[in-house]
């Protein structure tokens, strides 16, 4: 793709990279299609006198230039590019880049100048004979030495890691032709022209980032306008004066960025953006939520934004990226549907005037897959109208885990009890319905009481609604095992508290379970407040529940105040009022049975 860009228009710009600060947003560099071309030759010239065809070299890259051209340099060279976040900044990072590339077996890293020094001293401890390559000067480099061979569309394109657990990340196996038929996908589903505008500032190693927002343009022969997360995460307008700015066409975000421009952005700033030419506003890798499509809409009516204009969709990792979306034609469908028989797994519309809930359809499944929804449990076929686990087959379902044979047996090559098959298993569960994709939540968090299903973003949103210190915060809710082996509701909430002492705080604590309790019908007994930024999140900002219900029951987190019921607290503050402090976690009683 970029080689024939660079034959046919050398001078046209392929990259736009911006940052913003107080000022306002700026071009930092752009690239041609003959410098990206250019670039990314001199690197795959020095990846190819020092590595083997296949060899995983790891991206340690920020998002940037450096990223871009290392990620096509490695692609020119036959190395497979591992994108993966910087090893700096917090433990964790370090512990799942350190788990990244041990997975994957790197033999070299790619990194840019200015952190160049850091990374060859952080290899020099964890990974000593892993080489490190500054991606600038193998750029600058000359790449006349280079000469295209031909690529076999089933070969190893790249690793895509999903932002699974530290210890045990799985390297997602993405083909050519993989790469190149979700690409296809994306762009016949929603109808985007050859030479659109697209932008973002998701991170590059998430899926959505590396597909929908740095390769897509380089496919279609468009124009990218790339920004860093930490960007958008200070200033969410920066995102959408861009957009503005460059009448970008296409710009992917997950939900929750939605809703985070609805609360940061003023109506006043709103009322200054011209949003009329973005087309596609995609919504997806997490579950998306009929108030944030309603809210956004409405706050950005001001600006110009058309309803039609929202389009969610689903896909994943495993999928390469895309596998349903809506594609901007008209509003998001929205059904009404009886809100008893959903927590039984069916999908039953209803009229106004009954109890029911409102779930945004993901689109359409486009015509590249083979969808299927089964019993997970049974592994039954379900008809339209029942709830189960999203099952699928297609030229963009991934071959597999990378060095997890058992787990890509598992999970990529099921079969239903009628024996169909293979199919990728999601772990996701949804429904069709009238031609519709309804994405509903993770098998994994569904927490199932008194033989209800109930979905933890449901309880979440309603604590965002409780109360202002509330309003901007992530929330995570699970549900632990106490005594007898019933389940008991916890939810961890950010909270801006700087204005409330503690009794003020445990007042706020009880009155909000208080609320969730009546809001959703079912007893939210413990409650756990932490400071802004606690919750974790994915990559793509997708709240990390079993993650955050591990930290709970290991006493890792640190509250600003936490009510629990007596029976969770027997169970995992084995000293009443023990407290989690900053210098080091107490060891729960959960903990230590799980250690032996």
């Amino acid at each position: 793709m970029v080689r024939s860009h660079a034959e046919r228009r050398p001078d046209e710009t392929a990259y736009s990279f911006l940052a913003g600060d107080a000022s306002g947003l700026h071009i930092t560099r752009q690239l041609s299609y003959s410098e990206l071309d250019a670039n990314a030759a001199g690197i795959a010239t020095v990846l190819r006198n020092s590595q083997e065809p296949g060899d995983r070299v790891l991206l340690a890259c920020p998002p940037g230039p450096d990223f871009v051209v290392s990620f096509l340099g490695a692609l020119y060279a036959d190395v497979v590019p591992v994108p993966a976040p910087l090893p700096s900044g917090n433990k964790g990072q370090q512990a799942r880049v350190n788990g990244i590339m041990t997975s994957a077996g790197v033999s070299a890293v790619l990194t840019d100048e200015r952190n160049f020094d850091e990374v060859r001293a952080w290899l020099a401890g964890s990974a000593p004979g892993v080489s490190c390559l500054s991606a600038e000067r193998a750029a600058a480099g000359t790449g006349r030495a280079w000469r295209p061979a031909a690529v076999d569309p089933d070969r190893l394109a790249f690793l895509q890691y999903t932002s699974g657990s530290t210890s045990d990340p799985r390297g997602v196996m993405v083909s050519h032709a993989n790469l190149v038929e979700n690409l296809g996908l994306i762009q016949r589903s929603y109808g985007v022209p050859d030479g659109a505008r697209v932008g973002g500032w998701l991170p590059p190693y998430h899926d959505m980032g590396l597909m929908g927002t740095l390769l897509l343009p380089l496919f279609i022969g468009g124009q990218g306008f790339l920004m860093a997360p930490a960007t958008f995460l200070r200033r969410p307008a920066m995102w959408l004066e861009m957009i503005d700015k460059h009448d970008v066409a296409f710009s992917p975000a997950p939900n929750f960025a939605y809703d985070l421009c609805v609360r940061r952005v003023s109506a006043e700033r709103a009322a200054a953006l011209d949003l009329s030419r973005w087309r596609w506003a995609v919504n997806g890798a997490e579950p998306v939520q009929n108030a944030t499509v309603r809210n956004f809409v409405q706050h950005f009516a001001s600006a110009g934004l058309r309803p039609e204009a929202v389009c969610p969709s689903y896909g994943m990792a495993e999928t390469t990226l895309f596998v349903s979306g809506s594609p901007g034609l008209s509003a998001a469908v929205v059904s009404r549907v009886d809100a008893e028989r959903f927590e039984q797994n069916r999908f039953t519309p209803t009229g106004q005037g009954e109890e029911a809930r409102l779930v945004v359809s993901s689109g359409p499944v486009s015509d590249g897959f083979d969808l299927r929804i089964v019993d997970p449990h049974s592994l039954r076929e379900l008809a339209d109208g029942e709830i189960g686990e999203i099952w699928l087959r297609g030229p963009s379902v991934a071959r597999g885990y990378w060095g997890q044979e058992e787990e890509t047996e598992r999970s990529f090559r099921a079969r239903t009890a009628s024996g169909a098959g293979p199919f990728l298993r999601t772990g996701d569960l949804g429904v069709r319905h009238e031609g519709e994709l309804y994405v509903t939540g993770r098998i994994k968090e569904v927490l199932i009481l008194n033989g209800r299903n109930i979905y933890p973003q449901d309880i979440e949103r309603e604590a965002r609604d409780q109360h202002p210190a509330c309003a901007d915060g992530a929330g995570a809710a699970f549900t632990v095992t106490v005594d007898g082996g019933s389940e008991s509701v916890v939810l961890v909430q950010e909270i801006r508290w700087s204005d409330l002492d503690e009794g003020a705080l445990r007042d706020l604590a009880r009155g909000v379970m208080a609320g969730l309790s009546a809001s959703i019908g079912v007893p939210v007994g413990n409650i756990v407040f932490v400071r802004p930024g606690a919750v974790l999140r994915s990559t793509s900002g997708k709240v990390q529940r079993v993650a955050m219900r591990r930290l709970f029951e290991d006493a890792a987190l640190t509250p600003v105040t936490e009510e629990l019921d007596e029976r969770v607290r027997r169970a995992y503050r084995p000293r009443s009022g023990e407290r989690t402090e900053p210098g080091g976690p107490v060891v729960s009683a959960a903990a230590a049975r799980r250690s032996g």
